[in-house]
């Protein structure tokens, strides 16, 4: 009796798999790229502008912007990955669209997340993160690999605006936000070294 009872709780309070549905790829066919995080594409015959979730590249087509470094060489390696290959997009399972009612995809070329592949060459930046975060983590660990290779848009000091969101133009404006960066780190070595001389008062040290 005392067996049964065990395996009657056992049962009842086990924990069940979850079963996690893997995110539907609609498949699509390329319109034209008009620039390296937007594009326009064909879903069943519809032509629609979609933009790459998560990913930020510098613009080239901004009203009452200069064409920012990078922005056309980025629009480039985006056309190369989409021109000739299997198109499929993935939304993100907290919703489709952006707070300026822009649908937001993860693009792939076969088996290849496009947007992955521009933060890993250093074409874009993590960016413009809300609700959908699906995949950031791997696009957050494709940035961090970039950066530290200093590839492309990390190559340029201050150019990413790593306190906000977009890039920083000028040489004014990369000077400032290479300004910030220094005084953050100098803040964060002062605060360590007074952690840590209180530390060491405190056992005796």
């Amino acid at each position: 009796m005392k067996t049964f009872i065990i395996i009657c709780l056992l049962t009842l309070f086990s924990v069940q798999p979850v079963q996690v549905q893997a995110a539907e790829h609609i498949p699509v066919t390329l319109d034209r790229v008009i620039d390296g995080d937007t594009l326009s594409i064909k879903q069943r015959g519809h032509k629609k502008t979609v933009r790459l979730l998560l990913i930020d590249t510098p613009e080239s087509k901004k009203p009452n912007t200069p064409v920012q470094p990078y922005s056309l060489e980025a629009a480039d390696y985006t056309k190369s990955l989409v021109s000739h290959c299997d198109l499929s997009i993935e939304h993100d399972s907290k919703g489709r669209y952006d707070r300026y009612k822009r649908e937001l995809v993860y693009l792939y070329c076969g088996d290849k997340m496009v947007n992955e592949s521009l933060v890993r060459e250093g074409y874009a930046r993590v960016g413009y993160i809300y609700q959908q975060k699906d995949h950031l983590t791997e696009l957050q660990e494709a940035e961090r690999q970039a950066k530290s290779k200093k590839l492309k848009i990390w190559s340029m000091d201050g150019f990413v605006n790593e306190d906000g969101e977009g890039f920083n133009a000028t040489e004014e404006e990369r000077q400032q936000e290479t300004d910030i960066i220094e005084e953050l780190r100098q803040f964060l070595y002062e605060l360590i070294d007074e952690l840590l001389d209180t530390l060491l008062k405190k056992i005796g040290l």
